[in-house]
């Protein structure tokens, strides 16, 4: 047997440090991928609830996506605050206006650990939002047919769109088209006439007042995260609409 501070002690000293070592890290990988898993594990338990409770409150007609981004997540559901949040909402209605979808980007959403642990969210806290909707024109072609009014929208090009229909103006039924801007008003897309166009001739007052008629407004309120909108464009088969919203809180 070799005695301590000799060559061979040395040499059956070597081997055991290896073991050691190498058993820490086989350790460290085993504690890494069970991380790695209650990770994941735990990213799909609170994005499924998330699922059901946005859909619950926004009574979407189809299940919404939702997808809690962030490299860890176990820190981000202990803590209650999750980095970024990506929500894609189809098919949103209100009233007589449907929105064909609306995505979403949320960040410094909060949700109590207590509640996602209890599998029961009551409430989502929203520190910021941005999102884009879209609205078709069959969409708004059917809103104005079931709010009273006898027009069809479709694309004019350019940014803009055209009306065309039937308004009754001091007694008398005016057929006409019409070009009409598209601007974001205060929490309204709203449709601003710059042309129109009559089947017969108007005196200064049933112009004046057609004009008025022919501003419409269609109220976006049911945007699920936006409170203020921000940019409207109108393209071939839809108008798409931008919306910011700070402070959004989403009650069951």
């Amino acid at each position: 047997m070799a005695e301590p501070g000799r060559p061979g002690a040395t040499a059956l000293a070597r081997p055991r440090r290896v073991r050691s070592v190498a058993e820490v890290l086989a350790a460290l990988v085993v504690l890494v991928g069970l991380f790695v898993a209650a990770d994941a594990l735990a990213r799909t338990a609170a994005e499924s609830l998330l699922v059901r409770d946005v859909g619950d409150v926004l009574g979407s007609e189809v299940e919404p996506q939702v997808e809690v981004r962030g490299r860890f997540f176990l820190p981000q559901v202990i803590r209650g605050a999750y980095q970024e949040v990506h929500v894609v909402t189809p098919a949103i209605s209100s009233g007589p206006l449907r929105v064909e979808r609306v995505d979403s980007t949320l960040t410094d959403v909060r949700v109590p650990f207590h509640d996602v642990l209890l599998r029961d969210i009551r409430a989502v806290g929203v520190g910021q939002a941005e999102q884009t909707a879209v609205v078709t024109y069959d969409d708004l072609n059917h809103y104005f047919a079931v709010t009273g009014r006898s027009l069809r929208v479709a694309p004019a090009g350019d940014g803009r769109v055209r009306l065309s229909g039937r308004v009754d103006v001091l007694g008398d039924t005016v057929d006409l088209t019409t070009v009409s801007d598209v601007v974001a008003g205060d929490g309204q897309l709203v449709l601003t006439p710059t042309a129109v166009e009559t089947s017969t001739s108007l005196d200064t007052a049933r112009r004046l007042l057609l004009a008025q008629r022919l501003r419409l407004s269609v109220p976006m309120g049911m945007l699920p995260f936006g409170q203020r909108l921000t940019s409207v464009r109108a393209g071939e088969r839809s108008i798409t609409l931008t919306a910011t919203g700070t402070a959004v809180v989403l009650d069951r």
